[in-house]
């Protein structure tokens, strides 16, 4: 066994099982302990000494989710590739399932078991130890599994995989209730299928069954945004300021793009939000794409009427629109602000305007041991109901005074990110940064060459 972690077992969470000269072994991943796969004794976790396998061949991660589970990823690094259930993949991330056979050619052939909780630590004692097999479902050039990724109100995400192009891809699945509804996702697809951007989830494909219309597109392997932040637990969910900074330079160059062609960000319930920046593959400085448009909407100069989004990423104009229904507001700025909270949140590990919510926003669970009314019950849900209510309302008064705390033991030393913090965070959209002078701040611009280069060779010169 190769035992890529001194953590206890319970935080081991998949791992690939070989017969190697007639012996098994096994390679064990657990969250964020990356496990490398080649010939170089000195560069591999786990040695093959095959002519056939690249120095470093492969390098396998496994990360948490943002709907609570595990994503275990493979990046081939090699020069002769990978095979994934009986398909080459060549120079990318691929999501591994359970069951998943991978093979390095000419070599050694590994098979991928997910480890799942024991039943008092499943969400439902009726989930399946191990779970079902996954379903497919043809769609046009694609299989669809039935592996979700994410949900939410208006759709579903599952992994899909494109027979002919030997590529793993994300399909966004949305059900339309009316046919005026389809028809407006459409134009809103139109816009996205003619973006292309290092930083900009792309849209592979789009086909349509009745009332579903299916999404294909770039699979990310490194979950959200949010969940990397939380992950840091060791530095109070904050990332150092390099990281900080080289995500931030990400994200801008995405905005800038989109502002460039008159489109912003903002939808329903698709603000730009941790939940809506994916890490393209796991680790260290990743690189990101703002994903989930949703609404995304041209013309974004425009004031509009129709207030959408996360309440706490909303700018002060957004939440005097969605309280006065009469009110509109600009989308461009709408992405500025919302990327000011983002940068302040990955500096100092809280959010800027919503920061004491977990005190009265825990989560109850009730479960009726009969069909009779419980009035306890009612009673508890009545008060968390009021409980989020009442948070929200002071995250709400506390955007529209513009009140920010900087504490000092966190930005004492970032004066120049600080400052950048502030023109993101301006009252008035009409005075608020822009991407265009965030580009500019000195906090960007003064390590500006080292950030282009690492950008060049991160994101622009890899595949």
């Amino acid at each position: 066994m190769v035992n890529n972690d001194s953590c206890p077992r319970r935080h081991v969470c998949a791992k690939l099982v070989t017969v190697n000269k007639g012996r098994k072994e096994v390679i064990v991943l657990s969250i964020n302990k990356p496990v490398t796969i080649g010939r170089h004794p000195k560069l591999c976790t786990y040695v093959i000494p095959d002519a056939f396998v690249s120095n470093l061949h492969c390098k396998l991660y496994a990360v948490r989710s943002g709907t609570g589970g595990i994503i275990v990823s493979c990046q081939d690094l090699s020069t002769n590739g990978l095979v994934l259930n009986g398909h080459m993949i060549r120079r990318t991330s691929v999501i591994l399932m359970h069951g998943d056979i991978l093979e390095i050619p000419s070599s050694l052939t590994f098979k991928c078991l997910h480890i799942w909780a024991e039943p008092n630590d499943k969400g439902n004692i009726f989930d399946p130890t191990p779970p079902l097999q996954p379903a497919q479902k043809r769609v046009g050039d694609y299989v669809v599994t039935s592996h979700c990724l994410g949900s939410g109100s208006f759709a579903t995400v599952h992994l899909a995989v494109n027979k002919h192009k030997h590529r793993q891809v994300a399909c966004k699945t949305i059900k339309a209730r009316k046919g005026h509804e389809l028809s407006q996702v459409w134009k809103e697809v139109k816009i996205l299928l003619s973006l292309n951007h290092p930083n900009i989830n792309r849209v592979y494909d789009v086909d349509q069954n009745g009332n579903f219309l299916y999404i294909f597109l770039e699979l990310c392997t490194g979950g959200d945004l949010f969940t990397y932040i939380i992950g840091h637990q060791e530095t109070e969910n904050r990332l150092c300021e390099g990281e900080a900074k080289y995500i931030m330079f990400q994200l801008l160059k995405g905005l800038t793009y989109l502002h460039d062609k008159l489109i912003s960000h903002r939808g329903m319930e698709y603000l730009i939000i941790p939940e809506n920046i994916l890490l393209y593959t796991p680790g260290p400085y990743p690189r990101i794409q703002i994903a989930d448009f949703g609404l995304a909407r041209p013309k974004a100069y425009q004031e509009t009427l129709n207030v959408c989004g996360t309440v706490s990423y909303l700018p002060p104009e957004g939440i005097l629109a969605l309280d006065n229904k009469h009110l509109g507001y600009v989308g461009m700025p709408s992405d500025c602000w919302s990327a000011g909270v983002i940068l302040f949140i990955m500096l100092s590990g809280f959010h800027p305007f919503d920061y004491d919510s977990s005190s009265d926003s825990d989560w109850l669970e009730v479960v009726p041991d009969s069909q009779e009314p419980d009035l306890q019950q009612d009673t508890q849900c009545s008060q968390i109901s009021q409980s989020y209510a009442r948070n929200e309302n002071r995250v709400k008064q506390r955007i529209l005074s513009g009140e920010i705390e900087f504490k000092d033991s966190v930005w004492r030393n970032l004066p120049c990110a600080r400052d950048l913090v502030g023109r993101l965070l301006i009252r008035s959209p009409l005075n608020r940064g822009t991407v265009y002078s965030s580009m500019q701040s000195a906090w960007i611009a003064d390590d500006l060459p080292a950030l282009e280069a690492a950008y060049f060779d991160r994101v622009l010169a890899r595949p």
